[in-house]
């Protein structure tokens, strides 16, 4: 079936004019001439709306039009500039939404922390990105009772949701350390994080790298480097380490890509070197981990494949599928030669 870029390719007008113009948006200024255009184009190629391929309960289709997909977000814009992960999640759920030929609109939160959007009309779905307390998942129902999580899963018996396979992600991790020789590796990040219902709760990262190195009778309470989800206080806690043990330790898992950057000022400032004194893997596979010098190996989380899940999911939902679906997407180890 042709695609909104396809219309838009062929029409010269961008993506979202051709979105605009078939949502019959009355604001949009463009010449009838290009309206009509645009609409012959999307009549000859086949194009129906997602509401004209579900009605498929009625013998006439819908009114034709596009949904119209909420997407939020667990962090505030200023906090998305520590850790880029949800940015690149949020970047890569709206092509996908655009590819389909779905307008989305961001839900902000209000003076009063109330999630709200520009519009009067009720929802036809929202994307909730990140962990989000049983207040705010009631407030999304106000404009929407399709809600799909990425990147959590607050009950699995009401909600859809893609997740990472954070168990895999562990596994592979502690593998690869293994191989290289290590049997006793140090975990930098918070011991305590947000669950899926934003109750502080123990990491799963953590958690599973815990169970695994106690199965092993490797687990070392000192090789635990408690610190925030951030550069900063990532360096702080490295500085500290190796102040108290002379050096730092020599394989380390960094749980998000975000805390990379302190952690390996923090060892050069200090006069070591990676992987020479001390090997590295890291979470996330941002441009922190590829850019950083020296490159470090990271697990990939499939950012985009999350998303693709999160799609699925929603046209789950526009079918009417009773049982909610999760969605848990592999990881994979890039291995760019931190660990010698």
């Amino acid at each position: 079936m042709a695609t909104i870029k396809e219309i838009a390719q062929i029409s010269g007008v961008s993506p979202a004019t051709v979105s605009r113009v078939l949502n019959k948006d009355a604001t949009l200024s463009v010449s009838d001439e290009t309206r009509e255009r645009i609409e012959q184009v999307a009549l000859q190629l086949g194009y129906k709306t997602v509401t004209q391929r579900y009605s498929r309960m009625k013998e006439e289709p819908e009114q034709s039009r596009v949904l119209k997909i909420g997407v939020a977000q667990m962090f505030e814009p200023n906090e998305l500039k520590n850790d880029i992960y949800y940015l690149i999640m949020k970047n890569s759920l709206e092509d996908l939404c655009l590819s389909k030929g779905w307008d989305t609109v961001t839900l902000y939160r209000d003076n009063t922390k109330r999630f709200v959007y520009n519009g009067d009309i009720r929802l036809d779905g929202i994307f909730a990105i990140g962990r989000f307390t049983p207040e705010e998942i009631e407030n999304f129902k106000e404009y929407s009772d399709h809600l799909v999580f990425l990147d959590s899963s607050p009950d699995d018996t009401l909600y859809h949701s893609s997740i990472p396979n954070y168990h895999l992600a562990i596994r592979q991790t502690l593998a690869h350390f293994r191989e290289k020789g290590y049997d006793k590796v140090a975990f930098v990040g918070s011991v305590n994080t947000f669950d899926d219902t934003k109750q502080l709760t123990v990491d799963p990262r953590f958690y599973y790298y815990r169970t695994s190195q106690i199965t092993r009778e490797v687990f070392d309470m000192d090789l635990i480097i408690d610190c925030e989800m951030n550069a900063a206080s990532g360096y702080e806690a490295m500085k500290t380490f190796i102040k108290n043990h002379g050096a730092p330790p020599k394989a380390l898992f960094v749980s998000s890509d975000a805390i990379a950057p302190g952690v390996v000022k923090a060892i050069i400032e200090s006069g070591f070197t990676i992987p020479e004194d001390t090997g590295i893997i890291t979470y996330n596979n941002t441009g922190f981990s590829e850019f950083s010098n020296p490159p470090l190996s990271s697990i990939e989380v499939f950012i985009t494949e999350i998303c693709r899940a999160a799609i699925i999911c929603m046209d789950h939902l526009a079918l009417r599928e009773a049982m909610p679906k999760k969605i848990v997407v592999p990881c994979k180890l890039i291995d760019r030669g931190s660990v010698k």
